[in-house]
């Protein structure tokens, strides 16, 4: 009896010293982690669990998201599978699964704003104006994709933004020029190391809102090579049907898609697949005639690049001859990219002029004296 007794009582005290043990060392780690400014990890875990259920996701949804918070518990302090975990729940978390922004749906607010932004254009204005005068009578129907075609320089992505802004919507650029990587579209598994979502996610995050603009940029330079084909991933995407449970490989959950306005641009449809072709509506923008790109250089290229170059208006002037001079003589383009480097150039020899002899009054560009500014005609 007293063997057993003395028994009992060593375990007794061999346990009592291990807990002692083991909680003295949990409080040096809790205070060492203080310090370091890491925080409590069980109040990290609780501030998941409140943010998941916040989200009001699908209940599988939330349930493997819930699965993955207990799995991160387990985890033992500084394990690669931990920094794996949490770099997922934060991607999730950032995403803006129910933050919506007011959209204005007024036509005439869109057609001044249109206006102010682009001179002419008239039959893309017109065309954008009945997509959204749909949208006005009938708002639950998903947004048209509407595809931008025409040469460089006449304003497509610019366009994109005007209709953004006059929409209330948030935008966000996805340039695809060289893109041949299906994964940089539908992201990367979450057990590769340096994984993450794909492009779509991450603009989605970068514009904050559920029903953005999402601008997909030179959609015809898309390349195609043995890591897959990138203008395949985007089939879902751009598709109505389907983009409602739109699953992003590094997410694994479905994410509604259905909010977004799409506008794609192109400089030709030749290389674009058929099958996403079919998928959008074609607006084509022709070249500018020359009294657009002269109207174009007088209300926007002139004042802006007097602007840029510390100009005022009262020291330069550009004569409608010499606009007209630089449209035949110097460009000759589609667009008016070129158009506003040559007006750049010119400045550029005023800004000159003015900085070696400040008693200038006032410089006037004509068609006679332009070749002094840049040089001999081009053509």
């Amino acid at each position: 009896m007293l063997r057993l007794d003395a028994d009992i009582q060593s375990k007794t005290h061999a346990n009592i010293d291990r807990n002692q043990k083991d909680y003295y060392l949990r409080e040096q780690m809790r205070v060492i982690r203080e310090e370091l400014g890491e925080g409590d990890e069980q109040s990290e875990f609780e501030e998941y669990n409140a943010k998941i259920k916040a989200l009001h996701l699908e209940e599988k949804a939330e349930e493997k998201l819930l699965k993955d918070v207990s799995r991160l518990k387990k985890q033992p302090f500084g394990s690669s599978e931990a920094a794996v975990l949490r770099n997922y729940l934060d991607t999730v978390l950032e995403l803006p699964w129910n933050v919506t922004t007011k959209e204005k749906v007024d036509v005439s607010a869109v057609q001044k704003m249109l206006d102010k932004d682009h001179y002419g254009l008239e039959k893309v204005k017109e065309r954008i104006l009945e997509t959204i005068a749909v949208r006005q009578m009938a708002p639950q129907m998903p947004p048209q994709i509407i595809c931008l075609v025409g040469p460089p320089g006449v304003g497509k992505t610019s366009i994109a933004y005007s209709i953004a802004k006059s929409l209330n919507r948030k935008m966000a650029r996805i340039a695809l020029g060289g893109v041949h990587d299906e994964a940089d579209i539908r992201g990367h598994r979450k057990t590769y190391v340096g994984a993450m979502p794909g492009r779509v996610m991450a603009a989605m995050t970068q514009a904050g809102s559920c029903n953005p603009l999402l601008l997909l940029d030179e959609i015809d330079k898309l390349g195609k090579d043995h890591r897959g084909d990138p203008s395949a991933a985007l089939l879902e995407v751009l598709d109505a049907e389907q983009n409602k449970t739109y699953r992003d490989h590094y997410l694994e959950i479905p994410f509604d898609l259905s909010d977004v306005m799409f506008i794609t641009t192109a400089n030709t449809l030749d290389t674009v697949p058929r099958p996403l072709l079919d998928r959008m509506e074609v607006i084509e923008l022709g070249s500018y005639t020359d009294e657009e790109k002269l109207m174009i250089a007088k209300n926007h290229l002139i004042p802006k690049q007097l602007a840029k170059h510390g100009l005022k208006k009262a020291q330069v002037r550009f004569s409608d001859e010499a606009i007209r001079e630089m449209i035949h003589g110097y460009t000759r383009e589609s667009g008016v990219r070129n158009l506003e480097r040559t007006i750049a150039k010119a400045c550029r020899k005023a800004a000159v002029i003015y900085a070696q002899d400040p008693e200038t009054k006032r410089l006037t560009l004509t068609g006679s004296n332009l070749h002094e500014y840049l040089g001999v005609r081009k053509f």
